[in-house]
C-alpha cells in the first residue's frame, strides 16, 4: 500500500478527497498520469493520512461513544 496525495487541494474539500491510501500498482497509475489529466498525485508518508484522515474519522467515533458508569448497570 502507498499514500498519494493531490496536489491541487480545493479549500473546504474533506482530506480523504485528496489523500487516499491505495495499492501499490494504482499509486502508481496516479502518479505518472499527471500529464495526461488536470489532476496531478505525489507520495506522501502514511503519517500524513494517520493525521488528517484516520484518526480524524476516530475522534469522531469515540467522541459519541458514552460510558457506562457502575451504578448504570
Amino acid at each position: 500500500m502507498k499514500t498519494i496525495m493531490k496536489d491541487n487541494i480545493k479549500e473546504g474539500e474533506p482530506a480523504s478527497s485528496y489523500i487516499r491510501r491505495v495499492k501499490d500498482v494504482d499509486a502508481s497509475k496516479y502518479v505518472n498520469q499527471e500529464q495526461v489529466t488536470e489532476e496531478s498525485w505525489h507520495y506522501v508518508s502514511k503519517g500524513v493520512w494517520k493525521e488528517k484522515v484516520r484518526d480524524v474519522t476516530k475522534k469522531e467515533k469515540s467522541s459519541k461513544k458514552k460510558r457506562r458508569s457502575k451504578k448504570d448497570e
